[in-house]
């Protein structure tokens, strides 16, 4: 049995169809029975078809020092080292649920990283320019799935009844610009597919599909997928211009420089095309990319904690804000996001590895010849759209497992002459065919890996589907049982599941709900034992004492928010009150001149300054 050693074909093809198949139901899995219908289910897909994916590829995952291709040992070895950089800031970080699980209706934790991370690994290794094919088609098919379901939400025929409050193509990722994101990238792929086919009538059929793509990507009134679909299609036609005329290749490509400038500036407001192009959320992203930055400046080694941007923003958010008092749980860039989150110790392998697989695919791209170069810089182009989409985007788990699996299969396709060439010098010195292809003594080694990895899978992430479950039966029975019943379920619930902070939130603000402060205090009190900055489990309470006419109790609760949000004029008018209600009027003072100074001659200040008069 040998442990490391290539894959054979049937095994690598077994890999292939795990990894798109895994990338296609990511993008699609919603569960309506769950609080969280998005984002939990997708992780739970992600992860566990990467952990069975590991389990099949770990012998080629183990050859990798073995390789004799330098792009791929250069490509495996910038992953280990944002695999070890990732799970350092994870050990950093102060709330290690968080860290693993991620963000309460993101996920962008560790485990959805290394399986993104395995994706990638795998894909490099399993892939060559012949099954590349395979990645086109099941990323082109995605992409008519989910424009299919657009129409449907665009006609009012959506089967499922979801609560909206903004433009309904939400498809199954949530939200219009995750829809424009994915849309933009597949578009490139039924265009790819358009100028490789010889057949007439399966043409059409992709035309259809390719102007469904588009229609629906321009109903969501999203411009992020518009820029990705510009930067790709830009690289493949060009490509396909320089392949049939060098000339016009260079003339076109004068042309592109001249009108990508007027479209780069009218992402920021600037020149002829903002008023079709530019749009207004931009100005909040400032915020939050303001937030991030002043995040990796107070930790810039292993950042404020995996996926615990949220609970950070309203400490380093800036003090006038676009829109003042508005919150985020994400830097809204995925680079600004791993930099502030997770430090230089994982954005520094992260900026490695993106600008090495970029610089390979580029290198390819030029080497290549006749209809190889137009299939190399159609992958090219979707990987150049996933880096530009990340820019502007949250790491929408089933838009950014598709930069990961695209980015494993630039680096596999960029290898394979070397891959060629090795397989020939191995002919050469008389290592036999069986032993490269033949695995039956170490099959049954990976089908029991891949079994004890999903299995551990399971165990692991079960249980958050469960709570997610049990939050969306609470929720929808509220009215059904009566409030000491439900209060009993509530703390049975919290019983079971003390090391969650943000299920104990929940718990605890249906709690209040239901009147039954003793027990949402006690489960607060829990909250701030795991995470004494989390912003709800100090302002829970302080509304809560405060509400109980208890304000020397609320004080605590107030000063720390001072720090957790300290432009929330709001909150530091109730810490005035709750010092005098004990009669301490020196610190209400203090906290009076504070708001003068942030916001003289505001509302707040008056209000304040009315407060120590009366």
């Amino acid at each position: 049995m040998r442990l490391a050693r290539a894959l054979s074909d049937v095994e690598s093809r077994k890999v292939q169809s795990l990894i798109l198949g895994g990338g296609v139901i990511t993008t699609l899995a919603i569960w309506t029975k769950l609080e969280d219908p998005i984002n939990l289910p997708k992780m739970f897909v992600l992860v566990l078809s990467a952990s069975v994916v590991f389990g099949l590829s770990l012998p080629a995952l183990v050859n990798g020092r073995k390789l004799t291709s330098g792009i791929q040992k250069a490509a495996l070895g910038l992953i280990a080292l944002f695999v070890i950089g990732l799970l350092l800031s994870t050990f950093a970080t102060d709330v290690k649920y968080t860290a693993i699980f991620g963000e309460y209706h993101r996920n962008n934790g560790t485990l959805s990283y290394l399986g993104a991370s395995i994706f990638l690994a795998s894909s490099a290794l399993v892939f060559n320019l012949d099954s590349s094919k395979k990645f086109i088609k099941a990323f082109a098919n995605l992409g008519l799935v989910i424009s299919f379901y657009g129409l449907l939400q665009v006609v009012g025929l959506d089967p499922i009844d979801w609560v909206i409050i903004y433009n309904p193509v939400i498809t199954t990722l949530g939200n219009p610009n995750f829809t424009s994101g994915i849309l933009g990238l597949t578009f490139i792929a039924i265009l790819l597919l358009i100028l490789e086919e010889k057949n007439l009538r399966t043409r059409a059929v992709y035309s259809i599909a390719l102007f469904l793509d588009l229609f629906i990507l321009v109903k969501s009134k999203s411009v992020q997928g518009i820029f990705a679909l510009l930067v790709g299609v830009g690289v493949l036609v060009l490509t396909k211009i320089w392949v049939t005329n060098k000339k016009y290749g260079f003339i076109s490509l004068g042309l592109s420089g001249l009108l990508g400038l007027p479209i780069a500036l009218a992402v920021f407001n600037i020149g002829p095309l903002a008023s079709r192009l530019y749009q207004g959320s931009l100005g909040n992203r400032l915020d939050y990319w303001h937030a991030a930055i002043n995040m990796f400046k107070s930790q810039p080694i292993f950042g404020v904690g995996v996926d615990r941007y949220g609970e950070y923003y309203r400490e380093f958010a800036v003090q006038n804000q676009v829109a003042q008092g508005q919150v985020a749980d994400n830097a809204h860039s995925v680079y600004l996001q791993l930099l502030a989150t997770g430090g230089l110790s994982t954005f520094i392998p992260y900026l490695l590895l993106m600008c090495f697989i970029t610089y390979v695919g580029f290198r390819k791209l030029y080497s290549a010849t006749g209809q190889t170069k137009i299939k190399v810089s159609g992958i090219l182009g979707i990987w150049l759209g996933t880096l530009v989409l990340n820019l502007v985007t949250i790491d929408n788990l089933g838009v950014g497992v598709w930069s990961w699996i695209a980015g494993g299969l630039l680096i596999a396709v960029s290898t394979s002459n070397e891959v060629s060439l090795t397989l020939h010098a191995e002919k050469n010195t008389k290592i036999s065919k069986q032993r490269i292809n033949n695995s039956q003594d170490s099959f049954p080694f990976q089908i029991v890996v891949a079994a004890i990895s999903a299995i551990l899978i399971i165990v692991t992430l079960v249980p958050s589907l469960d709570k997610s479950s049990t939050l969306y039966n609470l929720k929808s029975s509220m009215g059904g049982f009566a409030s000491e019943e439900y209060v009993s379920k509530l703390m049975k619930e919290f019983r079971a599941n003390e090391n969650d902070p943000q299920y104990l939130i929940q718990l605890s603000n249906l709690a209040l709900q239901q009147n039954s402060s003793d027990s949402a205090l006690a489960i607060l009190e829990r909250v701030n034992q795991i995470d004494p900055r989390s912003y709800y489990g100090n302002l829970f309470p302080a509304l809560t004492y405060e509400t109980l006419e208890k304000r020397n109790l609320a004080i605590p609760y107030r000063e720390r928010l001072m720090t957790l949000d300290p432009w929330n004029n709001a909150s530091l008018i109730e810490l005035i009150k709750n010092y005098l209600s004990v009669g301490n009027k020196a610190s209400a003072q203090e906290i009076a001149t504070l708001i003068k100074r942030n916001y003289p001659g505001s509302q707040s200040d008056i209000d304040a300054s009315a407060l120590l008069v009366g």
